[in-house]
């Protein structure tokens, strides 16, 4: 009985051992799906006009929120990012986040909404969950 518990607890450490550098291995080497972007939290970093000038957040469509993993927005395979069901903008991932922080929140992904209604471009950080 001891000689099947050893062995499964090597198996399990083995397996945890190899799993992450095979994730990060597969995020490096692959882009990321517009579904998957809304696997990371991305914090609101303020807006722009489309001659680019900023935007205060009190005027900025998209506000200086966050965007979690659970909440209810989605991405089409288009790109075409949705708030509640209903069409907001256009989604386009600029850097990928890491799984590595830099000490801080920030895991250094940035993503652009482009609200359709206004054309204003709101810019968003990757942040740890």
């Amino acid at each position: 009985m001891k000689l099947k518990i050893s062995h499964i607890i090597y198996l399990l450490l083995v397996f945890a051992i190899l799993y992450y550098p095979v994730k990060i291995t597969k995020y490096h080497l692959m882009d990321l799906s517009y579904d998957e972007i809304l696997d990371f939290g991305w914090r609101g970093d303020g807006c722009k006009t489309k001659d680019g000038d900023w935007v205060d957040s009190i005027n900025c469509p998209c506000g200086t929120g966050l965007i979690e993993p659970d909440d209810s927005y989605k991405i089409s395979k288009e790109g075409y990012f949705y708030d509640n069901d209903k069409l907001f903008g256009k989604a386009t991932l600029k850097k990928k986040p890491s799984y590595f922080s830099d000490g801080g929140i920030l895991t250094g992904g940035e993503l652009e909404i482009e609200h359709l209604e206004t054309g204003i471009t709101c810019y968003y950080d990757s942040v740890l969950d």
